[in-house]
């Protein structure tokens, strides 16, 4: 009996294919299968072709802590962020991953499930395996991130709210605006008990409220029973549940804040179920712009987030970084935008 893995076919488990196999079963050195896959443009199309059937056919699994210990890296980007089962961050993922579509590099992502105290384990985590580079989105606290960032080996760059600490690597908004003008705007449109509903969980929200807040104060409507938040399992169920709550409270409310357009969704369908006229009664105003808002009915006037770009950008940033090329900008402010729809009058 032998080990040996035939033409056209995948290594039985326990048996492991080695670049020198795939090496010779192409014809051509180590090296050349070694650097095509870590830079597919090196080589001819046809090579290229060639390389990546006979890996595939022969299961062949490159050492990435063996290319780590023959290298600088890796390889692989990492990527942390607190909540990737959340509909908000789908863009910014799709943004990432197109930009190391053609590259020599993958991506790999670690789930905070927003806990702050597991952010630094993580980034511990992947510096351990000489990364390429790092991607941090959403940090909560940089207390215990800034010692990492600075005795890292490879680049780190950052998706944050811009009065966070990186200076460097950086892009992002501010969300302390995008508190502002979404409050503003919605007293243009004649509301004046404007309920915020969202419960702070991180920085980002929270640097919203003292937008709302600012602005209500300024204009003589604050009342702190229009802050509203909780929990719920489901975002959609946790804006009919807390706009029930403001109902209670807050009887005269004449519109709605929403840091989620699927809690503004709820809102929507706990209106509809109480007679609740929209915009005409009240007005309803999500955070984030995702697919379904403009379909609804009535559409739903939102927050737009460029998540796609914010994404594509700082990995554009943290390539030319890992490669060391000047980079075009050290922070880049994505900003946002209100899409007005049929939600608010």
């Amino acid at each position: 009996m032998t080990n040996s893995v035939g033409p056209g076919r995948k290594a039985r488990r326990g048996t492991q294919v080695k670049l020198s196999d795939v090496a010779k079963k192409v014809g051509v050195s180590p090296i050349t299968i070694s650097r095509a896959l870590r830079n597919p443009q090196i080589v001819s199309e046809d090579l290229r072709e060639v390389i990546l059937r006979t890996v595939d056919e022969m299961g062949y699994i490159p050492n990435l802590a063996a290319r780590a210990l023959a290298g600088r890296h890796n390889g692989v980007v990492g990527v942390i962020t607190p909540a990737l089962h959340q509909y908000g961050f789908t863009g910014l993922m799709i943004g990432i991953e197109e930009r190391f579509r053609d590259t020599e590099f993958t991506v790999q992502y670690s789930n905070t499930l927003r806990h702050a105290e597991g952010e630094a384990g993580l980034l511990k985590s992947f510096l351990t395996q000489k990364p390429a580079g790092v991607i941090i989105v959403g940090a909560e606290s940089y207390r215990n991130l800034l010692p990492l960032i600075d005795s890292a080996a490879c680049p780190i760059a950052h998706i944050t709210d811009l009065s966070q600490e990186p200076q460097t690597l950086v892009v992002g908004l501010d969300h302390y605006t995008a508190g502002v003008e979404p409050t503003r705007f919605l007293l243009s449109r004649g509301y004046k008990r404007i309920a915020f509903m969202g419960r702070g969980a991180d920085v980002r929200s929270r640097r919203r409220i003292e937008g709302y807040e600012a602005v209500m104060r300024e204009a003589g409507h604050f009342d702190p029973d229009l802050i509203i938040g909780g929990e719920a399992a489901s975002r959609t169920g946790l804006g009919r549940e807390l706009f029930s709550r403001l109902l209670q409270r807050v009887p005269d409310v004449d519109a709605v804040f929403a840091q989620s357009d699927e809690m503004a969704l709820g809102v929507l369908i706990e209106c509809k179920e109480r007679g609740i006229r929209v915009p005409e009664d009240l007005g309803v105003c999500g955070f984030n712009d995702l697919e379904f808002s403009a379909f609804i009915e009535p559409s739903l006037t939102t927050v737009h987030i460029p998540r796609y770009d914010i994404g594509y950008r700082v990995a554009d940033m943290l390539l030319r970084a890992v490669r060391d090329e000047p980079p075009d900008e050290d922070k880049a402010d994505l900003g946002f935008s209100i899409i007005a729809r049929g939600s608010t009058r």
